[in-house]
């Protein structure tokens, strides 16, 4: 009968034991948001139909060294050759009155015109902007918004 007892005493001190540990871990746990803010869904660098015949173009903004230099908006190449892809060339930087170098490295919209006839620039389609969107702050393919 005393054995039952040991064991019984011993069984008791490692549920106590058991119970004090496993409380104790409970104070790192880490709660999950309630509600979640739903993901950030972008369109891919691309120039898309607009109402009122317009365009919308989107990309990250840049300042492209190549003929003088001129504002564009780019995507990331398909190739590991080259660094970035134009999207389009914004026509009219100069003009829009808006400091453009503060938006550079941005995932921006912008709304505008498609202009017909060659380009000097010769870099991509030229597209002369009405206004110009931040749409997301940091780089939309990170999943960590």
């Amino acid at each position: 009968m005393r054995r039952r007892k040991s064991h019984f005493g011993l069984a008791l001190m490692l549920s106590l034991a058991a119970i004090t540990l496993l409380s104790g871990c409970a104070d790192n746990v880490q709660e999950l948001p309630r509600n979640p803010a739903p993901p950030v869904i972008v369109d891919p660098p691309g120039i898309y139909d607009a109402p009122g015949g317009q365009v919308r173009a989107v990309g990250i903004l840049d300042r492209v060294a190549l003929e003088g230099g001129f504002w564009a908006l780019v995507g990331v190449a398909d190739t590991e050759s080259a660094e970035s892809l134009v999207v389009v060339v914004i026509s009219n930087a100069e003009d829009m009155g808006v400091d453009l170098a503060g938006y550079r490295g941005r995932y921006v919209e912008v709304v505008g015109t498609l202009v017909g006839g060659a380009s000097i620039r010769m870099a991509g389609p030229e597209v002369e902007a009405r206004s110009i969107t931040v749409i997301v702050e940091g780089d939309p393919a990170d999943p960590v918004q």
